[in-house]
């Protein structure tokens, strides 16, 4: 189920926006495979979430 940000939502950004947002968190030690691997991984959850998204028009 998505979820929207509740920082995003609090600001008054719509929903539909908020559905398509997503959050990274990192810091001064995150390595570079870890943020390698992110940019990896992320198109496959990006095209995952657009299926599971009400707002996504293909």
């Amino acid at each position: 189920e998505l979820e929207a940000s509740h920082v995003l939502t609090a600001v008054g950004v719509p929903n539909d926006i908020c559905a398509g947002s997503l959050t990274f968190s990192m810091s001064k030690y995150n390595t570079e495979d870890e943020v390698d691997r992110v940019l990896e991984i992320t198109p496959e959850i990006v095209n995952k979430l657009c299926e599971m998204s009400p707002y996504y028009n293909k």
